[in-house]
């Protein structure tokens, strides 16, 4: 039986890449002429307080119950029960809070349609392009300055060429793109591999490149991309690269974090 290795990629993710040129202002004013249009479409979804309720106030409740360990008992002798119904009673009563703080954040002052909510997002400009910065730009880039490590690995596995163009100068690719899944399902397989990219390598990134983070979201590569290739394309991933071996693992190498992507197909 012969492995014959279709490609290997080496991607470091970068440490910082802040926003392009004028996307930050672009951010600011996309969101600021929406003004109008954000607060019509807020008060015509959640219109009165049975809404709020169906729409808001329970899915929070819910997702807060979730997140209570059931054995809690708080220093005043308050179950996780209590204070999970004191929640909900709370927040299901406040939907002319809510309208009320809406109405002023949407109002016009001195002339100025919307002017606190726009005053808002001036001030957080620079937040955005920062939090970008350290995060979700890293793994996929852009259009001006380049292609990140998610777009490139998800066109790579399914055989679209530009994705070599975009390799960037210390980075190490061998071989060509290759499709590991059938034609029909390129556009979807190539979408499920960038958005599981992304949110894999943001825990990574979050959880400060814990070893135990890294070997499960590896787990998750190898477990998505076994599922989703034509198995006369490749073989199945591994979690732990090897080589004569599928894989799409997360590494370290000092301080930097490196996607590592082989494919390949063993025959007779």
């Amino acid at each position: 039986m012969a492995f014959t290795k279709k490609f290997e990629l080496k991607l470091y993710v970068p440490v910082s890449w802040g926003p392009a040129g004028d996307m930050p202002l672009r951010w600011r004013d996309n969101l600021k002429n929406a003004a109008q249009y954000m607060y019509d479409r807020l008060t015509a979804k959640i219109p009165d307080d049975g809404t709020y309720i169906n729409d808001l106030a329970t899915p929070a409740s819910k997702a807060y119950r979730s997140m209570l360990d059931p054995a809690f008992v708080s220093k005043g002798g308050r179950t996780s029960g209590n204070i999970k119904d004191a929640h909900a009673k709370n927040i299901g009563r406040k939907f002319s809070q809510w309208l009320t703080n809406l109405s002023k954040s949407f109002a016009t002052v001195d002339g100025v349609q919307a002017k606190s909510f726009k005053e808002k997002i001036d001030g957080a400009m620079d937040h955005w392009a920062q939090s970008i910065a350290d995060k979700t730009i890293r793994l996929t880039g852009d259009k001006i300055r380049g292609r990140s490590v998610a777009p490139i690995v998800s066109f790579f596995l399914v055989g679209d060429e530009r994705a070599t163009s975009w390799v960037k100068q210390g980075d190490m690719v061998d071989g060509l793109p290759y499709n590991i899944t059938t034609v029909l399902e390129r556009n979807a397989v190539k979408a499920s591999i960038q958005q599981k990219l992304v949110q894999g390598g943001m825990m990574v990134i979050n959880s400060e490149y814990q070893s135990a983070v890294i070997d499960e979201q590896n787990a998750i590569n190898a477990a998505l991309l076994t599922k989703l290739r034509e198995t006369a394309r490749c073989d199945a991933f591994v979690t732990t690269p090897a080589v004569d071996k599928c894989y799409c693992s997360w590494e370290m190498d000092g301080n930097l974090l490196m996607l590592h992507v082989q494919v390949g197909l063993t025959t007779p």
